[in-house]
């Protein structure tokens, strides 16, 4: 959890606007949140939960905590939508996310996902950073967040995901963990488990910005 300087709470979400502005870690940083999916491209969708909702809800709840510790939080979608016009291809919807990133003059760009694969036991999250560029943000994120969830996680990796490979700002995407594996399914749905994935993820990008 991070702990606020001011009144000691044990998470900022438990510290009022006025006790968390007295320490503001992430101030004048600007984030680019990429929750994947949505609309008609839903990602994964396994025992009634669809990725893009969870990708969304966590991206929400990780705005929150950005904003309250000063950064600047641009998203690609708050809602359950495509980014391309209707009609258009998921490469298009894909490369409107990056648009958004280029625009934005961010200082960093985090895409949120969960995996979905055929062996139901795998769990855990993984973080990709882009071929041929530094893992410091991937493996700041990776971190935080496997110590945040108490689990071994799946490590870092480089990938060439368009949303990666074509941002010129440091980048990394998320796989929270596995939508495929039924227990670990019900966790990314709890709300209380996608405030601790918010929470781990927050601590990563402060720690990559204070290295």
């Amino acid at each position: 959890m991070l702990h606020c300087d001011a009144c000691h709470q044990k998470d900022v979400d438990g510290c009022c606007y006025e006790c968390v502005g007295v320490s503001k870690p992430l101030l004048d940083k600007i984030v680019v949140l990429d929750p994947g999916h949505g609309g008609i491209y839903s990602g994964g969708v396994h025992y009634g939960f669809r990725e893009s909702d969870i990708n969304l809800s966590v991206a929400l709840k990780l705005r929150k905590k950005l904003a309250r510790l000063g950064a600047k939080v641009i998203m690609t979608r708050t809602r359950d939508v495509n980014l391309a016009p209707p009609g258009s291809t998921l490469g298009a919807d894909l490369r409107a996310r990056v648009d958004v990133a280029k625009t934005s003059g961010a200082d960093i760009f985090v895409s949120l996902h969960v995996d979905d694969v055929p062996n139901i036991n795998l769990e855990g999250p993984a973080s990709y950073f882009p071929e041929g560029r530094s893992s410091g943000l991937a493996s700041a994120i990776q971190t935080s967040l496997v110590n945040e969830i108490c689990t071994d996680g799946n490590g870092v990796s480089p990938a060439n995901f368009y949303v990666l490979v074509h941002n010129d700002m440091p980048a990394a995407l998320i796989e929270m963990g596995y939508l495929s594996n039924p227990a670990e399914a019900l966790c990314l749905m709890d709300n209380a488990y996608q405030n601790l994935l918010a929470g781990g993820i927050l601590r990563g990008i402060i720690n990559y910005f204070q290295k």
